[in-house]
């Protein structure tokens, strides 16, 4: 065989086995980027960024879940039998409004919704409508855009071929059951995950006396505004039909005593008056906010670090949402914002590291 014949064999081997793997991706599709789970294949969900648009669009649903890691530990089952519907979770660790908006409102648009449970993470009020979060890595853009072109980033994705694909082969071969991982375990902390107050206090050394409250400016109240409207308000507005269930998540007594520390208190319960007082001019959306339940907050066992609760209170959240507990009212908002001023500036943070030390 001459050089020039090898070479030639060698390049249409290369191409080949390149456009193999690619149609093995296209077929199997673990990231659902064309169509629905195939039948006798197991579909393992552990992607969050890259597998929520797909599941947004070619799934069958009535309902979802949506939002941060708050929501990371609610189970669609308990969802589905509280509130008679059939849901999906699409949870977004990290994500700005904006980004779990343009999710959200491509399940709207694809779908018959009826119910949305979203979490509304305070921490994120003050930025753009438009505002992206890089800390949790590059965006897949490309699987959420219609261009065809720039799909071969996903076809010829390492971590797809021999994360998701070669194993649901290896499973089809050996006779395993088919289906799709569990939206109950779905971004779900691990069973052996640690709560208590070891965990919620990791990495604090105290809280110091802040100089000052930081006020709320002019433009950050205009930045919630801008926000709150475009990613919360405005789709509620354009779907009358879906009820939003919105919920603030309880974050714990740690992460007051943060906000506090830094001086950023006042200022976070002056965006959260604006953000609640945008939503509850909604009439299908039904605000919650756990922050007077205290006994919740500031018992650290619920938590595994400063912000992020156990399956079991999410598990109440539910239960409180559907029973119509914590929820805000025009009535109500301002004794909830006054008692979070009153509760949570004057609490002695410093007997946290007290307790943490005697323990």
């Amino acid at each position: 065989m001459t050089s020039g014949k090898w070479m030639r064999n060698f390049i249409g081997a290369v191409i080949l086995i390149t456009v193999l793997l690619g149609a093995a991706v296209a077929v199997l599709d673990p990231f659902f980027h064309y169509h629905a789970p195939l039948s006798g294949f197991y579909y393992r969900l552990a992607d969050q960024r890259s597998q929520n648009d797909g599941i947004t669009r070619h799934f069958s649903y009535d309902a979802m879940i949506t939002g941060t890691s708050n929501t990371d530990n609610f189970k669609t089952s308990e969802f589905d039998a509280l509130f008679g519907v059939s849901s999906i979770k699409v949870p977004y660790p990290g994500a700005s409004f904006h980004e779990v908006s343009a999710n959200m409102e491509k399940g709207l648009s694809f779908h018959n919704v009826t119910i949305v449970v979203r979490s509304v993470d305070d921490s994120y009020l003050i930025e753009s409508a438009g505002a992206m979060h890089s800390d949790m890595g590059e965006f897949p853009t490309y699987l959420y855009d219609s261009n065809p072109f720039n799909d071969i980033r996903y076809y010829l994705n390492r971590d797809v071929l021999f994360g998701y694909c070669l194993p649901m082969i290896k499973n089809r071969l050996t006779g395993a059951a088919g289906g799709v991982e569990s939206f109950d375990s779905y971004s779900a902390d691990d069973p052996d995950t640690q709560y208590g107050r070891e965990q919620a206090l990791d990495g604090m050394d105290g809280f110091p006396v802040p100089s000052q409250q930081q006020p709320l400016t002019q433009s950050e109240a205009q930045m919630v505004r801008d926000n709150v409207t475009k990613n919360i308000v405005e789709p509620a507005k354009a779907h009358p039909e879906t009820t939003f269930y919105c919920f603030i998540p309880p974050f714990s007594i740690v992460r007051w005593g943060t906000m506090w520390s830094e001086g950023t208190l006042e200022r976070q319960i002056k965006a959260q008056r604006i953000a609640m007082s945008l939503m509850l001019e909604c009439a299908n959306i039904k605000l919650f906010s756990f922050s007077d339940n205290t006994d919740l907050i500031t018992d650290l066992s619920n938590y595994k670090d400063a912000v992020h609760y156990s399956p079991e209170v999410s598990s109440e959240l539910l239960r409180w949402m559907k029973d119509g507990r914590y929820q805000v009212t025009k009535d109500n908002m301002d004794e909830l914002l006054s008692f979070e001023e009153k509760f949570y500036e004057n609490y002695d943070y410093q007997s946290l590291m007290d307790e943490s030390s005697s323990d």
